[in-house]
C-alpha cells in the first residue's frame, strides 16, 4: 500500500500595485494525503475551516481531479484523502487556488501522470482566474503571473519565478471575518483614470526591481496603489487604518511595508526585525472596532508545490 503526500502552499497576491500581476507563496499549507481505493472518494479533513469542507466527492480537490480526467479522457480510481488545512478559507491567502493545484495534483497521482506547467495551469484556470495566486503556490517564492491566450487551447500563464530574499519575513494580520472575492471584485470601478493606471504600473515594476537589487527602503513606495485597495478597504472596519501603516515604513523600525493580502480581510506586513511591536500595532485598528484578530510571522516559501510518495506496511 502506498501514500502520496501532495503539500500546496498559500499566497498573498496583489502586493499592493501588483493588482492581478504578482504572488508570493507563504510557509502556510495545504497538506493532502491519498491512499488510493478502487472507487469513491473520502475526504477527511482538520484544520482551518474543518467543519465547512465538504467530505465527499463534491469537495474542490475532488471535481478538479475528476475534471482534468474528464478532459484526457481518463477514468480515475478513488481514493481516501487526509486533508489538513493551514490556510484561512476566504480571508485573502489564495485557499481556493491551494486546492486547485492539489486537485491537479491528485489528478496526476491517481493517472500516473506528470503533466507540464503550461497544461496545468491551463486546467487550474477553469476554475479560478486568479493566476497570481496559482503561479506561486505550484512555483513558490515571488511570481509574476500572466494570462495568455493558446491557440487551440484556451488560456494559461506564463510566468516568471524569483526567489523572495530571506531577510524579510511576513506579519499576517487576519481578522476574524471573511470578505468573499467576488464581492471585493464588484467593489472595483470598471474604468480608471489614466494617471493611476501609469501610477501602478511604475510602482508594480518599481517592486520588481527592488526586490531584485535588495532595495528594501523602496518596498513602500511599490506597495503603494490607486486600483483596488482604496476601493476595499472602506469596506470592513480597521482596514484603512491597518493599509496607512505603509506610511510609516522608516519610522517603525522594521517595517519595510504594507498590502492588503489578495481581496482581504487579511493585510500583509513585510519586516526585517521588531515583528512584536509591529503585529501589535496592525492588530489595534481591527481590535478597536470590536473585531477579534490573530497575527502571524511567518516565511515565504520558496519551493512551492511538492508531491512524494512512501510505500506503507500493511
Amino acid at each position: 500500500m502506498k501514500r502520496t503526500e501532495i503539500i500546496v502552499p498559500a499566497s498573498t497576491s496583489n502586493l499592493g500595485a501588483s493588482f492581478d500581476t504578482c504572488g508570493l507563496a507563504l510557509a502556510l499549507y495545504l497538506k493532502v494525503g491519498v491512499e488510493e481505493c478502487d472507487s469513491g472518494f473520502e475526504v477527511i479533513a482538520t484544520g482551518e475551516g474543518a467543519e465547512d469542507l465538504p467530505r465527499d466527492e463534491t469537495n474542490l480537490i475532488v471535481r478538479v481531479a475528476r475534471a482534468v480526467a474528464d478532459s484526457r479522457g481518463k477514468r480515475l480510481g478513488g481514493a481516501r484523502l487526509f486533508v489538513t488545512n493551514e490556510i484561512p478559507l476566504a480571508r485573502g491567502l489564495g485557499s481556493s487556488s491551494a486546492a486547485i493545484v492539489a486537485g491537479v495534483s491528485l489528478y496526476e497521482t491517481l493517472a500516473g501522470e506528470r503533466l507540464n506547467e503550461d497544461e496545468l495551469f491551463r486546467y487550474a484556470l477553469e476554475f479560478e482566474e486568479h493566476g497570481d495566486n496559482l503561479a506561486p503556490s505550484l512555483k513558490g517564492g515571488l511570481v509574476v503571473a500572466c494570462i495568455v491566450e493558446r491557440r487551440g487551447y484556451g488560456q494559461s500563464l506564463v510566468t516568471v519565478k524569483r526567489a523572495w530574499p530571506e531577510e524579510v519575513k511576513i506579519i499576517l494580520a487576519i481578522p476574524e471575518f471573511e470578505m468573499e472575492t467576488a464581492e471585493m471584485r464588484a467593489a472595483l470601478p470598471q474604468e480608471v483614470a489614466m494617471t493611476d493606471a501609469v501610477f501602478n504600473v511604475q510602482r508594480a515594476a518599481l517592486l520588481q526591481a527592488a526586490i531584485s537589487e535588495k532595495r528594501f527602503e523602496l518596498l513602500s513606495e511599490a506597495l503603494r496603489d490607486r486600483l483596488h485597495q482604496p476601493h476595499r478597504a472602506p469596506l470592513a472596519p480597521g482596514l484603512k487604518e491597518m493599509l496607512k501603516l505603509n506610511g510609516e515604513a522608516g519610522r517603525v523600525r522594521g517595517l519595510l511595508g504594507v498590502a492588503l493580502s489578495g481581496a482581504g480581510s487579511t493585510v500583509a506586513a513585510f519586516v526585517t526585525e521588531n515583528g512584536d511591536e509591529i503585529a501589535a500595532l496592525l492588530r489595534a485598528p481591527v481590535e478597536a472596532a470590536g473585531i477579534a484578530a490573530r497575527t502571524l510571522e511567518i516565511a515565504v516559501d520558496n519551493r512551492g508545490r511538492r508531491v512524494s510518495t512512501q510505500r506503507l506496511e500493511v
